[in-house]
């Protein structure tokens, strides 16, 4: 009787650990989001988007053709005025499984010497690496009225 008990908390315990494993990974990536954000606010957006961007990220662009790779972002990057350019946004949910995962927010574009605000909310497709680091995907997002 006493190994039943003990092959069946055994059982029970492999069946919550997926649970906390899930609740650490998105603790994380919500962290890794909130992070990518701080340095688009410190260092600027271009520094920042280069740094958590996977070499085959994928960009959609509101209007416009997505961007491939992380050469074609660069490049894309390297054309906008970034000191007069700021971005910054909020995630509100982190979803992730294995090593991938989403993150979904708000965000907010200002730019130096213009009195409008732009807003919008965003996805971002994140999957982790090897070296335990976060790195996106697939990011696009669209404009929205400014939130109440």
């Amino acid at each position: 009787m006493i190994k039943k008990i003990i092959f069946l908390l055994v059982i029970l315990t492999g069946c919550i650990h997926p649970v906390e494993d899930k609740k650490f990974l998105e603790r994380e990536l919500l962290k890794t989001d909130q992070d990518f954000n701080l340095m688009s606010i410190e260092k600027g957006m271009k520094e920042a988007f280069l740094n958590y961007t996977a070499d085959t990220v994928i960009m959609l662009r509101q209007g416009q053709l997505p961007l491939f790779g992380k050469a074609e972002l660069k490049k894309h990057l390297e054309t906008m005025p970034d000191k007069q350019i700021h971005l910054q946004w909020v995630p509100v949910l982190a979803e992730a499984s294995g090593n991938l995962g989403y993150t979904f927010g708000k965000w907010e574009l200002r730019v130096q010497g213009k009195d409008t605000v732009e807003y919008g909310t965003y996805v971002t497709i994140w999957k982790k690496f090897p070296n335990g680091k976060w790195k996106f995907v697939l990011d696009g997002g669209n404009d929205t009225p400014k939130p109440d």
